[in-house]
């Protein structure tokens, strides 16, 4: 069934069109006549998302499209798809529709095409914002993932309100219960998606079985995991305000404000606009202070650093040769002539800009066995990525390696394989071109694979793939002091 109109806004339905609309004005998001698409999945979420949008919120005189992205992953999909264009022609709505050219390996990289699409709609004209039905429930899950997965502060603070170049979130307040209750009053039936039952993806695992655990264990969890996140965006927008002086009596020449990189004529000798840096005035703040002014240098030009990232490019702005210069997780450029430090994005490098589509650089270096974790960005996936030594255990829902710590040459990186790379093999070396046709892995394959390589620029692992000779088997009766790398997909929403 096609929902219509239903019913004009009465009681908490109402109240739930009248606090979004207020808080739409409060925000300043657009007047009369801006145009908002809205991502719509056929989920209930995305459902009430546009009926609120359509019917609902007339006063703000907005003109409302909507956009959907057929992954091909599901039998359904297309039918999904059809459904959609007649709903949207039903309430007098433009839909935008994109097919994928092939089904995405991943949920990671069916993320990262679905936001190509939406932003794309952005960039090339045909709207002004786009709008996505993320809510107060989504951010409890995103935020506790991130907890487990040991985040920083600014993981803490979950998903942003908005984003750039004009993703909006304007449920992300409210409670999945809330918007239950629309859909039941204006009789709103969504498609039902298989896959949001399924506990092999980790966010169903997160919704289904451990929230409710934690809610057992402390009745009100989510509402105290929102509260962890509100409390860490603040923390960190105070540590940002703080960290402004320092960083303004560091830039060369130095500046009364904090520089605004857009307004800068430095540029990175492969031509990306930066800053320039006393090194002497960076190098007298404390370690951690200088660990907060990169990062928040970084962020200003779009880009998040892991905390591998931040730990290569500390050291060489501490041990760096004059006319030396680094390439920092394919994102950040940074060399030194003599007192002087060059930063600026490195052309081609992903801005990020906090959301889901390239929170993850295209390389990802690890300088040591200290243990440590980061994000890499391979083939349109986003993978999550740890290592440190041991114990197997801890790997066990992990693609991994382990590796003789003793015989590595570092620091290793984690990329997208190139060509002309070479792997150990027990017959010899061998072209990992030459490789992958032995593996029959067609052209979509291998774009989509990470490899592991050293100082050298040997591979040493393809995850799921192949392990050049001396990496250790992950069995019973391996090393006692093992040094692993894991690899899995990202979790984000």
């Amino acid at each position: 069934m096609i929902p219509g109109p239903g019913a004009q806004d009465e009681g908490p339905s109402g109240s739930l069109s009248a606090r979004i609309a207020e808080r739409w004005r409060a925000k300043g998001w657009g007047g009369e006549g801006t145009r908002v698409v809205i991502a719509c999945s056929g989920g209930l979420d995305s459902l009430v998302l546009l009926h609120l949008f359509r019917f609902g919120l007339d006063g703000l005189g907005l003109v409302v499209q909507a956009a959907h992205f057929d992954h091909r992953m599901r039998a359904e999909s297309e039918a999904d798809a059809a459904w959609l264009g007649a709903l949207a022609e039903s309430w007098g709505i433009r839909l935008h529709l994109e097919r994928a050219t092939h089904s995405p390996r991943d949920e990671s990289a069916a993320r990262a095409l679905r936001y190509e699409f939406l932003e794309g709609l952005i960039r090339h004209g045909a709207a002004d914002r786009v709008l996505t039905a993320h809510h107060a429930d989504d951010q409890v899950e995103t935020v506790l993932f991130r907890i487990l997965r040991g985040t920083g502060i600014e993981g803490l603070a979950g998903i942003p309100e908005e984003r750039a170049p004009g993703i909006l979130r304007p449920l992300l307040p409210f409670r999945r219960a809330e918007l239950e209750e629309y859909a039941h009053s204006h009789a709103i039936e969504p498609r039902e998606d298989s896959t949001n039952l399924s506990p092999r993806f980790a966010r169903n695992r997160v919704r289904h079985t451990l929230l409710p655990l934690l809610e057992e264990v402390h009745p009100g969890a989510r509402a105290g995991i929102l509260r962890l996140a509100r409390n860490a965006a603040e923390a960190a927008e105070t540590l940002d305000t703080l960290l402004e002086p320092r960083l303004a009596a560091i830039v060369e020449p130095p500046r009364a404000e904090a520089p605004d990189p857009d307004h800068l004529a430095i540029r990175s000798e492969s031509g990306g606009t930066g800053v320039v840096l006393d090194r002497e005035r960076f190098l007298a703040e404390e370690d951690v202070i200088q660990s907060a002014l990169l990062r928040k240098l970084a962020r200003s030009f779009g880009f998040a650093l892991s905390r591998s990232g931040t730990a290569v490019a500390l050291q060489f702005m501490r041990e760096g040769a004059s006319g030396a210069g680094v390439a920092v997780e394919g994102k950040l450029d940074i060399s030194r002539d003599f007192g002087a430090l060059r930063l600026a994005p490195r052309p081609g490098g992903s801005p990020d800009a906090g959301g889901p589509t390239s929170t993850a650089p295209e390389e990802l270096t690890i300088p040591s066995d200290a243990p440590g974790e980061g994000r890499l960005a391979v083939g349109g996936a986003t993978l999550e990525v740890s290592w440190g030594r041991g114990p197997v255990e801890a790997f066990r829902e992990w693609e991994y390696v382990v590796l003789d710590r003793m015989a590595l040459h570092y620091p290793l990186t984690l990329r997208g394989w190139r060509d002309g790379d070479r792997t150990r093999t027990r017959g010899g070396g061998k072209k990992l071109k030459k490789l992958f046709g032995e593996l029959k892995l067609t052209r979509r394959e291998r774009s989509r694979i990470a490899v592991l390589a050293d100082a050298a620029g040997d591979v040493l692992w393809i995850p799921g793939h192949h392990r050049a000779p001396g990496s250790v088997p992950p069995v019973a009766g391996g090393p006692q002091d093992p040094f692993l790398i894991g690899v899995r997909d990202a979790y984000e929403p």
